[in-house]
């Protein structure tokens, strides 16, 4: 049964050699896609900016915590990301290449740029990586301007679109609240490594767009999907995901901690105990979709909610620490620490020794994908440092 002390052991004794060793691609640099259940690489025939990105930040926070045997590869992966995936003739950075680093696909991606800024700011924070910050500051003025959707009837900041052609053409897609989620996440990172308040400030912009036009406070729900001018996708617009919630809950705690406006707190609150109220199914698995009054609509489960409902419980045992919320919501973690081995850990291991894992289940909780995603070292690294109570470097 893993505790979340043990959850910490997984991540630096198994997790990240994983990492280091198998995904980390010696040949011709950068991180491989995916790994199949035998921890070999997956022939896809392309390599992601968002892998890239987080390979990269579970290597470099483990550096951080005092693990820095994977250095080099680190290195190596971000010399492959800067090379490759960096467009010089338009700026940004290209959302997938060829193995090797031959362009593949030039479209600029919201999602995998927020990831990019994340996984700078923390190859910035480990190995002071030449050119980092100025990069992430490229970036951020590039997907500022170039992004850019009207501004809110309020005034309010109106958010970025999905993404773009690699001019920088806006594609129209749907609009969702989930790379906006992500940017939060790397803004704070850049606030967090550099002690520059400008980037808690831009951080602050997304909250407000978080507050204004993503969380519904009649149902205490956080809005998936959404059109150009922000209303509920028709097609989609109803899907409730309590993985998101968990991660918004864990995300508005640490924006406050760093200094941003306290009155979030309560809306992590309510995202928190919604998700926990209506996100779990009988056998203690979290579903992927439900409703907004928590209705399920998809009763398969996925191990990066379990994480992020990790993470979001331990926020709120040391927010209420003392109080019988506190007290539930540390119980919470650790009965989530040990499903996360129950159900996804163990299933793929046996005796521990590999860092591998299962990707999803289906409705009954049966492993329906045993192939590796370099995306997902990710949840799994983070919810074991926020477990540890690692603390981040002063800037």
């Amino acid at each position: 049964m893993l505790s979340t002390v043990a959850l910490t052991r997984y991540a630096l004794d198994r997790l990240f050699p994983l990492c280091r060793d198998r995904f980390a691609d010696a040949a011709l640099g950068g991180f491989h896609e995916r790994l199949d259940a035998a921890e070999q690489p997956l022939p896809l025939g392309y390599k992601r900016s968002m892998v890239q990105a987080r390979q990269l930040y579970v290597l470099s926070h483990a550096a951080l915590v005092g693990e820095r045997s994977g250095q080099a590869a680190a290195e190596r992966g971000y010399d492959f990301l800067v090379r490759h995936f960096w467009d010089t003739r338009h700026g940004g950075w290209f959302f997938k290449a060829q193995p090797d680093g031959q362009p593949l696909d030039g479209a600029k991606d919201f999602y995998g740029h927020a990831f990019v800024l994340f996984g700078l700011a923390y190859a910035h924070a480990a190995f002071a990586a030449p050119r980092a910050i100025s990069l992430a500051q490229e970036t951020w003025g590039l997907m500022r301007d170039r992004l850019a959707m009207p501004t809110l009837p309020d005034g309010g900041w109106g958010g970025l679109a999905e993404g773009s052609a690699a001019d920088w053409t806006l594609n129209g897609a749907v609009r969702r609240q989930n790379p906006h989620m992500h940017l939060l996440e790397a803004l704070l990172a850049l606030h967090e490594f550099t002690g520059d308040d400008t980037w808690l400030s831009e951080a602050g912009t997304v909250v407000g767009l978080f507050r204004s036009r993503f969380y519904d406070a009649t149902t205490r729900t956080l809005g998936e999907f959404f059109t150009q001018d922000w209303r509920p996708d028709p097609a989609t617009g109803h899907i409730v995901e309590p993985g998101h919630h968990f991660e918004w809950a864990w995300l508005l705690d640490r924006y406050v901690r760093q200094g941003g406006d306290a009155t979030v707190l309560g809306l992590a609150d309510a995202l928190f105990d919604k998700a926990v109220a209506h996100g779990f199914l009988a056998d203690g698995g979290i579903m992927d979709q439900m409703d907004p009054q928590g209705a399920p609509l998809l009763r398969t489960r996925r191990i990066w909610p379990v994480a992020e409902a990790i993470k979001a419980a331990l926020a709120q045992a040391r927010r209420h620490s003392g109080t019988p919320a506190g007290d539930a919501a540390a119980a919470l973690a650790q009965r989530l620490a040990s499903h996360l081995d129950t159900a996804f850990l163990a299933p793929a291991n046996g005796d521990h020794a590999s860092g591998r894992w299962i990707e999803t289940q289906d409705e009954t909780g049966a492993p329906t994908m045993r192939d590796l995603p370099g995306s997902t070292p990710y949840h799994l690294f983070l919810a074991a440092m926020e477990a540890a109570g690692s603390p981040l470097p002063a800037p």
